[in-house]
């Protein structure tokens, strides 16, 4: 599992998103799965609800 000593924002996000949709050549759902699985352990409130609200944000801000 990642520590992860601050919240996150949105564009810490976008940022990260981004780059695994380039490197892996995903989808923007795929990206999240992948996300969801490798960052959040499948479990989107595992660090709390400010992550979990920064998160859908980026993916609502990459999906316009």
């Amino acid at each position: 599992m990642i520590k992860h000593a601050k919240v996150q924002n949105a564009d810490y996000f976008i940022t990260y998103l981004t780059l695994v949709m380039e490197h892996r050549e995903y989808t923007l759902q795929e990206a999240v799965d992948f996300m969801v699985d490798s960052y959040f352990c499948n479990n989107i409130e595992l660090y709390g609800l400010k992550p979990k609200q920064q998160f859908e944000k980026a993916i609502q801000q990459l999906s316009v």
